[in-house]
C-alpha cells in the first residue's frame, strides 16, 4: 500500500503542474479541455509545417514542463487534495490529446527519396523503396546489358518531410522512376584508342561488335576469290571495364559511328583554276570559319590558283589495315607504236592498226589502309587474251608553205558532181556539189588563213579560207571540222570531213569560190 500511495502521489504531483499552467492562462477549469484541444490542434499544425525544427521545440517544451512541475509541486499539493478524481480524469484526456497529436504527425509526414543526391519522389515508408532495389537492378541489367547494382546504403538516401500537399509514390511508381533514370551508375566497357577512352558500350561483347562494325566498312564478306589474311587496326585498341552512368553508354551502331567520325586529318589542298569556296566547302564538308582557323590570311572573296589551304578533314579515329589474298581479272592496256612515213607531211598522222586491250588473271597479296591500296605483291599472273598494239603512222615530209599559189585544187577525191554552178530550180546555185561518202577528207584548195570554222546557217558545219587578193573558198555541210579560226593552212592540208549537215539532202561537199564576195564557178580556178 505504501508503494501504491507513493506512485499515486507522483501522478498527482505531475497533474498539479498541468493545472497550474492551466490556471495561469486565466481560463476556467470547466473550459480547460476545450481550449486545450484548440491549442493542441493549432500547435500540431504549426509543428507539422516546421517539421525540421520539431525535435528542438519538443525538447524545449519538455524542459519547460519539467520545470513547471517541479516549481509548482509544493504550491499546489494542498489545493489538489480534494480534487484527485477530477485531475485524474483531465490528465487522462491530456494523454489522449497527445496520442492524437502523434497520430496526426505520423499521418502528415513521409520521406523524400533520392538517388545519389537527386530527388526522385515521395513515399510513406522507406521500405517501399528498399524492397524493390534488387528488382530495379535486375531490370536495368537486362535492358542495357550492363551490370547495374544499386547500393541501398550509399546510393539511396531518405529525408523526413511533410507530405500533406505532395503526390506520394506507390511501389509501381517508385519502380518506374528508378528504371528510367539516365544517371544510374552502371558497370560497362570502354573502348580505348592509344590509351584514350573514346566510347563506352554496354558489355564486352558489344564493344567487340562495335570494333567489328568499324572493320566491316572496309571488308567485303561476300567478295569472291578473296581471302583476308589479316584485319586489324594501326592504333593500339583496348577494351576495359569502367564504371559510368547509363546516359554515357552507346549502342553498337552509335559507338561505331562515333569512332568512324571521331578523328581528323590535316590536308594541304592546292587551289585550282576555277575553284570556288562553295565547291571546297562541299568537297571537304567544312565552312569558311573552319578554314579561317587554320588559314588566318585567307580572304573571303579571293581564291588564287596555286595557293595551298590547310583543311582539317573528319576521318575515322581508327585506321583499319587489311591484308588480303585476291584473285581477279585485270585489263591489259594495249601499247601504241608510232612509225614514220616520208610520204606524209609533218603533223599528219594515220592509224594503220587499231589497238585492243588484253586480259589476264592475277593472284596478289594486297595491303589496304582504310580501303586504299598501299602495297600489292603479285603472286601469279596468267594472260588469257593478248593485247593488240595500236600502230600510228606519223609524217616526216616537210610541210609546204601556207602562202597561196594562185592555183586551186579540187578539195575531195572520188567525188561525183551532183549539182554544177549556176541557175537551178529558179535560183542561183553559188557553188558545186561534190558527192562523197561521209567522212571523206576535205583538203584546202590552196594555202591561206581560216576565217570561219563552225556552224553557219544552212551550210551546217562550214569552213572558209582567205587566200588573199579578195579570194575566199568555202566548204559546206561538213561532218567534222579539223581547223580553227586564225590557223594558217597549206594547199592539200586536211581541214575537215564530208558530211550532211545543214540544208543538205545527201552526203556531199558544197564547194564555193568567192572573189570580193561574189560567187564564181570554182572550175574556172582549178
Amino acid at each position: 500500500m505504501g508503494k501504491e500511495k507513493k506512485f499515486r502521489n507522483k501522478i498527482v504531483d505531475a497533474a498539479a503542474g498541468l493545472i497550474s499552467w492551466h490556471d495561469r492562462m486565466q481560463i476556467s477549469f470547466d473550459q480547460g479541455m476545450k481550449t486545450l484541444w484548440q491549442h493542441i490542434v493549432s500547435g500540431a499544425a504549426a509543428i507539422i509545417t516546421i517539421h525540421d525544427n520539431l525535435q528542438t521545440r519538443v525538447d524545449r517544451l519538455a524542459l519547460i514542463v519539467q520545470y513547471m512541475i517541479a516549481s509548482n509541486i509544493h504550491k499546489n499539493r494542498k489545493k489538489l487534495a480534494g480534487k484527485k478524481k477530477s485531475i485524474l480524469g483531465h490528465f487522462a484526456g491530456a494523454i489522449l490529446v497527445a496520442v492524437a497529436v502523434v497520430a496526426l504527425f505520423n499521418h502528415a509526414t513521409g520521406f523524400e527519396y533520392s538517388y545519389n543526391g537527386k530527388a526522385l519522389g515521395y513515399v510513406k515508408n522507406q521500405e517501399d523503396v528498399i524492397k524493390i532495389l534488387d528488382l530495379v537492378s535486375d531490370e536495368l541489367t537486362k535492358e542495357y546489358g550492363s551490370k547495374i547494382q544499386i547500393d541501398k546504403d550509399n546510393d539511396i538516401t531518405f529525408k523526413n518531410v511533410v507530405i500533406l500537399d505532395k503526390d506520394v509514390d506507390e511501389v509501381d511508381t517508385v519502380l518506374q522512376r528508378l528504371t528510367y533514370m539516365s544517371d544510374m551508375e552502371a558497370e560497362a566497357y570502354g573502348i580505348y584508342i592509344d590509351g584514350q577512352h573514346f566510347v563506352t558500350c554496354e558489355s564486352k561483347k558489344a564493344a567487340q561488335q562495335t570494333l567489328k562494325e568499324v572493320q566491316q566498312k572496309y571488308v567485303e564478306d561476300n567478295e569472291e576469290n578473296t581471302e583476308y589474311e589479316k584485319v586489324g587496326f594501326k592504333e593500339k585498341v583496348e577494351i576495359k571495364k569502367v564504371n559510368t552512368k547509363l546516359a554515357y553508354i552507346s549502342s553498337v551502331n552509335k559507338a561505331a559511328k562515333t569512332i568512324m567520325k571521331g578523328g581528323s586529318k590535316e590536308i594541304a589542298y592546292e587551289v585550282k583554276p576555277g575553284d570556288t569556296y562553295w565547291e571546297i566547302f562541299e568537297k571537304f564538308d567544312t565552312d569558311f570559319d573552319a578554314l579561317k582557323e587554320n588559314n588566318p590570311d585567307l580572304k573571303e572573296n579571293s581564291l588564287v590558283p596555286g595557293d595551298k589551304i590547310i583543311i582539317n578533314k573528319a576521318t575515322s579515329a581508327l585506321t583499319v589495315v587489311t591484308v588480303e589474298k585476291s584473285t581477279y581479272a585485270e585489263k591489259v592496256k594495249y601499247k601504241t607504236v608510232y612509225k614514220k612515213s616520208s610520204s606524209m607531211y609533218k603533223g599528219d598522222s594515220k592509224v594503220t592498226q587499231k589497238g585492243s586491250n588484253g586480259k589476264r588473271v592475277v593472284t596478289a597479296r594486297i595491303t589496304k589502309v582504310n580501303g586504299e591500296v598501299v602495297d600489292k605483291d603479285v603472286l601469279e599472273s596468267k594472260t588469257i587474251k593478248k593485247a593488240v598494239k595500236k600502230i600510228v603512222i606519223k609524217g616526216t615530209k616537210a610541210v609546204p608553205k601556207t602562202a597561196p599559189t594562185g592555183h586551186l585544187i579540187i578539195p575531195v577525191s572520188g567525188y561525183t558532181m551532183t549539182s554544177p554552178f549556176g541557175w537551178r530550180w529558179g535560183r542561183m546555185h553559188e557553188g558545186v556539189d561534190l558527192a562523197c561518202a561521209t567522212g571523206t577528207t576535205i583538203r584546202a584548195a590552196d594555202g591561206g588563213t581560216v576565217v570561219r570554222a563552225g556552224w553557219y546557217s544552212g551550210y551546217g558545219l562550214c569552213i572558209d579560207i582567205d587566200h588573199g587578193s579578195g579570194m575566199i573558198t568555202r566548204y559546206g555541210h561538213c561532218s567534222a571540222v579539223n581547223v580553227s579560226v586564225g590557223q594558217k593552212v597549206y594547199q592539200g592540208q586536211k581541214i575537215g570531213e564530208v558530211g550532211n549537215t545543214g540544208n543538205s539532202f545527201g552526203s556531199h561537199c558544197h564547194f564555193e569560190v568567192r572573189i570580193n564576195g561574189s560567187p564564181r564557178n570554182p572550175f574556172d580556178y582549178v
